[in-house]
C-alpha cells in the first residue's frame, strides 16, 4: 500500500462497517469485555514466533467464567452494508505506534495528518517532536496504525456509555454504534488484507470476535471467527489464546443452543485435564455452572451442584484454598436458590463452614469480594431460618466487612482468584481470563458487582433483619431503605469506565431491579404500621420504577398486585381488594410443583386475606370459604416450613368456623400455635393479634388479675407494633375489662385514648358504636 489513500479506501470500499441495526440494542443484559489495549507495545514486524508451550498474554480479557450473565436468544438479523464516511478519530487520544528504533507518542492529528478525512483545519494541538521532511519520515506501518485505530474507536464509544450518561437518556445511539462499526471494520480489514504473525493473528480474531459478540447479533460470525482461531491456536500451539477462544465460543454457542455449548464444554474441560491446564480446568468448570444455573430447572441445578462439588474436591486435594474458598460460596449460593427448605439451608451453611474456615490464609485474604459475598450469603441463611437475633450479629458482619475491605475492591468488581497448583501452561501475564495477579500468582479473573452496588445491597438487608422492630426503633428499617434508594439514585457516575453499552445497561438494569426491592419492601413496611396514604404514594412509585424496565419481572408483578390488594384492604375497600386476591394468579389451584416459593408463599397470603374478607356469613362469597380452607391444608408442608405463615394460619383457624373440629381446647390449640412461631420470630404484629385474639375467647367478661392482664398484654404489643387499628382495639379491650372492675375513671381514659387513634383511620374501616364495652366493629 503505497499511499496513505489507499488505507481508506480499503476501510471504505471493500470491508464497509455494519450498520447500527445489527448491533445488540442497549437495553440488552449482556456483559461485556473490558476494553483494554491487545497490542502492549509489540510491533507485528518485530513479534517473535511462539515457542511450544508458551502462551501469548497480549489480548483483550474476555467474559470472566462466573457471575457475568449473558443474554439468551437474540433474535439474528442480517448484515446491511454501510457507506458513510470513516467517523473522525476521537481527539484526545494518544496513539502508541512503535518502530525498530524508537517508540514515540503523539497525539492523533499527528499520525492521521496525512488522511484529508480526519485532518482539522484549525488545529491547535503541536508536535513536541521535531518537524522533519516526508522523505525522513520512517514508513507507516498501517497493519499496526489500523490495531491502534480499532481500539480508539471503541475506546471513544465506550467512553460515552456511563451509567449517568443512560440514566439520563443522553447517549447518541447512532454515533456509539457508528464508532463500533468502523472499529470492527478496522479489525477486520487487518485479518483479511495483512498477514500477521501467527500469534498476533490468534489476538485479533479473539478481539474481534468479542466484540462481535458484545456489540452485534452476529453470532454466526463470532463463531466462525474463533472457530478458525482455535484451528490456527492448534497449530502453533498456542494454548492460552486457544482456551480464550473455547471459553468466548462456548458463550456463543449459548445463546442460540445452551445444551450444544454444554457438550461442547465438556470435550474442553476433558482436554484441560489431559494437558494439566489447572488453572483453566477451574476457570472452564466455573463457567459451565453459571451456564448451568442460567437454565434454571431443577435437574440443571443438581448438576451444577454436583459440578462444583466436583471441583471443590479438585482444588482441596490440590491445596488451591482460594479456589476452594470460592466453590464453597458458590456452592452454598446454589442451595439458597435451589430452596428455602431447612435442609438447603443446613447444606449452605455447612458449605459457608468450608468457606470460612480458609478465610485466614493469606490467599484468600487477598480477596475482598469474597469475604463479603460469604458474610452476605450466611445472613440470607438467618433470614430463611427467621432468626432474629443471630440475623443481627451476621449483619454486622456484613457491615464490617464491606467497610473494612472498600479500598481493595477493584472498581468494576473484577477479582483475581489465585492458583498455586503446578500447571504445565506458562501465561506470562496479561488480560487473560488466566493471569498473573500483582503479587505474580497465576491467577483466574472473576467479574462480580462492584462495591457500590454491593453496598446498596447491604441496605436492602440491613432493612430485612431490623424489619420485626421497625416501630418500636425509631423506624431505623424504613431508613435504611430510604437511605439505599437514594445512594442508588445518587451513585450513577461511580464505576464503570470504558466498558461496553450492554455492560453499562445490565449494571443499570440491575441497580433498578435493586430499587424496585427497596420500594417493595419500604410499601410493606408502611402498611405494617397503616400508613397507607404513604404506602399508596410508595406504590405508585414502585409502579413507575417498573415500567422503566425492557421486559417484566413476574414476581415484581405479583408483589405489586399483591400490595395494591392489601392496601385496598387496609382503607376499608374490601370489594377491590378480594377481586385482586382472586385473581388466577393468586389461585391455589394454579399452584405446581415448579411454581417458584416466593410466588407460592404470595399466594398463600392472598388466600388468608381472602378468608378473612369473606369469613362473614353475610359476605355474598362467604360459600367460599370451605374451598379456600381445604385448598390451604393441600399446601400444609410448604406453611409448616415459615414460621410467619405457620402463625398466620393458625390465626385464620381459630376465627373461623371448622365444623370438623369445633371446640375451645381446639381453639385453644390454634392459638397457642400461632403464638409460638410469632414470639420465635418477634413479630410484633401477630402477637398482638394472638393475645387480642385470646382475650377475646378466655378472658372477655371475666373479673380478676388475670383477665386485667391479658388485656393490658394485649395493648402493649398493639403500641409496639404501631398499627393504629389494633391500638384502638386494644385501648377498648383493656377500658371494656376495667370498667368490670369497678375502676369507672381509669376505663374512661383509656377508652378516650382509643378513640382519639380510631379517628385517624380510614371511614370504612371502623365503625364506633355506643354499645357496653364500646368494642370495635371491624367491617
Amino acid at each position: 500500500m503505497g499511499h496513505p489513500q489507499d488505507l481508506m479506501d480499503t476501510v471504505h470500499g471493500v470491508f464497509p462497517p455494519y450498520q447500527p441495526n445489527s448491533f445488540r440494542q442497549s437495553s440488552d443484559p449482556t456483559y461485556g469485555y473490558p476494553g483494554h489495549t491487545i497490542y502492549n507495545g509489540i510491533p507485528l514486524h518485530q513479534t517473535p514466533p511462539q515457542q511450544p508451550g508458551n502462551l501469548s498474554s497480549h489480548y483483550v480479557q474476555p467474559l470472566p467464567p462466573y457471575m457475568a450473565p449473558a443474554s439468551v436468544g437474540h433474535e439474528r438479523r442480517p448484515v446491511p452494508q454501510y457507506q458513510g464516511p470513516l467517523p473522525p478519530r476521537p481527539s484526545g487520544v494518544a496513539v502508541v505506534i512503535p518502530s525498530p528504533q524508537t517508540q514515540r507518542t503523539t497525539s492523533f492529528p499527528m499520525v492521521a495528518s496525512q488522511h484529508k478525512h480526519s485532518t482539522p483545519k484549525n488545529s491547535s494541538i503541536k508536535s513536541s517532536a521535531p518537524t522533519r521532511s516526508p522523505s525522513q519520515l520512517p514508513p507507516v506501518d498501517y497493519q499496526l496504525l489500523l490495531l491502534s485505530l480499532a481500539e480508539d474507536y471503541l475506546a471513544a464509544a465506550h467512553g460515552q456509555g456511563s451509567l449517568k450518561a443512560l440514566v439520563d437518556r443522553e447517549i447518541n445511539m447512532r454515533q456509539y454504534y457508528k464508532l463500533v462499526a468502523t472499529g470492527l471494520t478496522c479489525l477486520e480489514v487487518v485479518l483479511k488484507r495483512f498477514k500477521p504473525q501467527p500469534q498476533m493473528e490468534a489476538t485479533v480474531r479473539l478481539r474481534y470476535a468479542s466484540v462481535l459478540y458484545d456489540e452485534t447479533q452476529n453470532m454466526r460470525e463470532a463463531e466462525q471467527t474463533l472457530s478458525e482461531g482455535i484451528k490456527l491456536c492448534d497449530r502453533y500451539r498456542l494454548f492460552d489464546l486457544k482456551y480464550n477462544m473455547e471459553h468466548l465460543l462456548a458463550l456463543v454457542l449459548f445463546e442460540g443452543s445452551p445444551r450444544a455449548s454444554l457438550k461442547f464444554l465438556d470435550g474442553v474441560i476433558k482436554n484441560a485435564e489431559a494437558y494439566k491446564h489447572a488453572a483453566w480446568v477451574y476457570a472452564l468448570c466455573f463457567l459451565k455452572v453459571s451456564l448451568l444455573l442460567k437454565l434454571s430447572s431443577h435437574q440443571d441445578i443438581l448438576s451444577a451442584l454436583s459440578h462444583i462439588r466436583n471441583l471443590s474436591a479438585i482444588a482441596e486435594k490440590s491445596g488451591d484454598k482460594a479456589i476452594l474458598t470460592v466453590a464453597s460460596t458458590v456452592e452454598a449460593l446454589i442451595h439458597l436458590r435451589a430452596s428455602s427448605s431447612a435442609e438447603s439451608i443446613e447444606q449452605a451453611q455447612r458449605a459457608l463452614a468450608t468457606s470460612r474456615s480458609l478465610q485466614l490464609d493469606p490467599q484468600v485474604a487477598r480477596i475482598p469480594q469474597i469475604v463479603v459475598l460469604t458474610n452476605i450469603v450466611d445472613l440470607s441463611c438467618s433470614l430463611q431460618q427467621f432468626d432474629p437475633a443471630q440475623a443481627v450479629n451476621k449483619m454486622q458482619a456484613m457491615h464490617a466487612s464491606l467497610e473494612s475491605q472498600s479500598d481493595l475492591w477493584h472498581p468494576d468488581g473484577t477479582l483475581l482468584v489465585p492458583v498455586h497448583s503446578h500447571d504445565s501452561s506458562k501465561n506470562p501475564g496479561g488480560y487473560g481470563i488466566v493471569r498473573k495477579d500483582p503479587q505474580g500468582s497465576l491467577a483466574i479473573t472473576f467479574r462480580w458487582t462492584p462495591w457500590e452496588d454491593v453496598y446498596a445491597l447491604g441496605f436492602l438487608l440491613s432493612s430485612i433483619v431490623t424489619a420485626h422492630k421497625n416501630t418500636c426503633d425509631g423506624l431505623k428499617s424504613e431508613q435504611m431503605l430510604k437511605e439505599g434508594i437514594r445512594y442508588l439514585d445518587e451513585n450513577n457516575e461511580s464505576g464503570l469506565v470504558l466498558h461496553p453499552m450492554s455492560t453499562i445497561s445490565s449494571r443499570h438494569t440491575w441497580r433498578q431491579n435493586l430499587k424496585c426491592f427497596l420500594l417493595t419492601h419500604l410499601v410493606f413496611a408502611l402498611c405494617t404500621r397503616t400508613a397507607w396514604v404513604a404506602a399508596r404514594e410508595g406504590l405508585q412509585k414502585l409502579q413507575n420504577t417498573a415500567a422503566s424496565f425492557p421486559q417484566d419481572i413476574e414476581l415484581l408483578d405479583l408483589l405489586m398486585q399483591y400490595l395494591d390488594g392489601v392496601i385496598n384492604q387496609g382503607i376499608g375497600h374490601s370489594d377491590a381488594a378480594l377481586a385482586i386476591f382472586q385473581r388466577p394468579q393468586f389461585s391455589l389451584t394454579t399452584v405446581t410443583a415448579t411454581t417458584a416459593p416466593a410466588h407460592l408463599e404470595l399466594t398463600i397470603l392472598s388466600t388468608l386475606n381472602s378468608i378473612l374478607i369473606i369469613r362473614d356469613p353475610s359476605h355474598p362469597s362467604h360459600h367460599l370459604l370451605p374451598s379456600l380452607l381445604s385448598s390451604l391444608d393441600a399446601h400444609h408442608s410448604h406453611i409448616k416450613s415459615s414460621k410467619p405463615l405457620t402463625s398466620a394460619h393458625n390465626l385464620i383457624l381459630a376465627t373461623s368456623p371448622n365444623p370438623t373440629a369445633p371446640g375451645m381446647v381446639k381453639t385453644k390449640q390454634y392459638i397457642h400455635h400461632a403464638l409460638s412461631p410469632a414470639k420465635a420470630i418477634a413479630n410484633n404484629q401477630l402477637l398482638c393479634i394472638a393475645l387480642s385474639l385470646m382475650f377475646d375467647k378466655f378472658f372477655k367478661g371475666v373479673v380478676g388479675e388475670q383477665s386485667e392482664k391479658s388485656a393490658r398484654a394485649s395493648e402493649t404489643m398493639a403500641r409496639k407494633g404501631a398499627d393504629a387499628l389494633w391500638k384502638s382495639v386494644g385501648a377498648g379491650v383493656v377500658g371494656a375489662t376495667l370498667e368490670l372492675a369497678g375502676r369507672g375513671e381509669e376505663a374512661e381514659r383509656v377508652r378516650d385514648l382509643g378513640r382519639d387513634i380510631a379517628r385517624g383511620l380510614p371511614e370504612r374501616v371502623v365503625q364506633w358504636e355506643e354499645q357496653e364495652g364500646e368494642d370495635v366493629d371491624m367491617r
